[in-house]
Formats: C-alpha cells, sequence, structure tokens
C-alpha cells in the first residue's frame, strides 16, 4: 500500500517557525516531527512513501533521501499551491496508484494502519477516514456517523462539546478525484463534505494517541508527550 504525506502547508499559524522550515521538519522531542510519522508507516502497511511537497521541498528531500528504513520515497512536487485535494490528486497521478493511505504531515494518530486499510478495503466506497473522539471539536469541527459508520455529516469548526474528527488519516481511490474537473481544490471542503452527499463514504472511530502539531501549544505539547509515549 503506497502511503502519501502531505506535506505542502505552509504552517503560517505557528509564525517565524516555518518561515523557513516545512512544518513536518520541526523538531519534536528531539527529532523533527516527520520522522515519528514515517517511522510507523514504515512500521504499519506501507511498501512506498509518497511526500506530495511544496514549500521549501528540496529540504525534506535533503534529510529523507530516496527511502525510509529500506522503504522507497518519492517526491510528488507542487510547483504552485494546489490545496489538500489537489495535492493528493497530483500524488495519486504521479505515482500512478489506484489507491493509497493519506495522512497529513502535521498530524500523527497512533492507530493500527493496517486494521484500518482492512476495514476501508472491506466497504465498496471511494474514500474512508479514521475518526477520533475529542473532548472539544471546535478548532476541527464534528464528523456524524450512522450504525453503520456511513458518514452523515461533516460539521463547521467553531461547534463546541465533545465528538468525533476527521483526524487526518484516509484510504482514498484515484478514480473519485480523477473525475474533479479542478486541479486546485481542499479535500476537506471541497471534496469530503461535498461528495459524502453523493456517494456512500465511510469512516471508522479508533483509538491511539492524537496530535496536530499546527498550531504554538500544540506543538509544545507534543514535545514532551512524545519523549513519555510508546506505541505499539
Amino acid at each position: 500500500m503506497r502511503a502519501i504525506v502531505l506535506c505542502g502547508g505552509l504552517g503560517t499559524r505557528l509564525g517565524s517557525l516555518t518561515k523557513e522550515t516545512p512544518k513536518p521538519l520541526l523538531s519534536v522531542a528531539g527529532r523533527p516531527f516527520i520522522d515519528h510519522l514515517l517511522d510507523r508507516l514504515a512500521d504499519a502497511c506501507a511498501t512506498e512513501l509518497v511526500l506530495a511537497v511544496g514549500f521549501q521541498w528540496r529540504k525534506l528531500h535533503d534529510h529523507i533521501g530516496t527511502q525510509w528504513k529500506g522503504i522507497p520515497v518519492t517526491y510528488s512536487v507542487e510547483s504552485t499551491p494546489l490545496g489538500t485535494g489537489g495535492a493528493i490528486k497530483f500524488a495519486m497521478a504521479q505515482a500512478r496508484a489506484e489507491e493509497a493511505l493519506i495522512v497529513n504531515g502535521d498530524t500523527l494518530f497512533a492507530i493500527d494502519l493496517t486494521a484500518f486499510v482492512q476495514f476501508a478495503k472491506s466497504h465498496d466506497t471511494a474514500t474512508t477516514l479514521a475518526l477520533r473522539e475529542v473532548p472539544d471539536c471546535s478548532r476541527y469541527g464534528r464528523v456524524t456517523i450512522g450504525q453503520d459508520s456511513q458518514v452523515l455529516s461533516f460539521g463547521e469548526k467553531g461547534c463546541t462539546g465533545a465528538g468525533l474528527i476527521n483526524a487526518g488519516v484516509y484510504y482514498q481511490r484515484a478514480c473519485a478525484l480523477a473525475n474533479i474537473s479542478t486541479d486546485v481544490f481542499s479535500f476537506e471542503t471541497d471534496y469530503l463534505a461535498v461528495q459524502h452527499r453523493l456517494q456512500p463514504m465511510y469512516a471508522v472511530p479508533m483509538d491511539g494517541y492524537f496530535i496536530d502539531i499546527g498550531i504554538p501549544s500544540d506543538l509544545q505539547r507534543a514535545q514532551t508527550e512524545l519523549l513519555k509515549l510508546t506505541f505499539p
């Protein structure tokens, strides 16, 4: 299973920390954050790693190279920002991938990735999401699912209270993205929020450590938490 890691964001909410450095290369618990993420992908089901990159992408290439723990690493380089959806579509086309595991390069969700992919393949759908229950959905927006695990809605950011959120881990088939005419779009708002109304889309709540280093407070929290935690 190819794993595509979205590394093209500018990380503007982190201010000067990401002015010259891609967010996945920020040091977290003594290592670049991307190292923690690639380790988990390499130890799970990934047979090839594709980094969807743009801003300062050569720094990622210089750090990672062309393999990670013996697994081939390639780079899908955006000449201009394509948005998360455009980046996935472009990377899958570049890799000639009919299916892929997609993860955000600034998020770590320590789940059983093999079990997630097995769940996704057991459903006849183009897209499957991994969900995480959190005490406050306001930063991410709440995802609701039915008893059959089909996605019912994606809530707007700002809704308060506990619930399930999109944790940035997806199984995706390329055929669904190939039908989108534009090359620049958001995976979350232009694809997920629209397409779940047009075709069945499934999601599975999963337990596991979750951190998104996109804001300063969570980046700081990750510095200590990743030192203490041992992942299966």
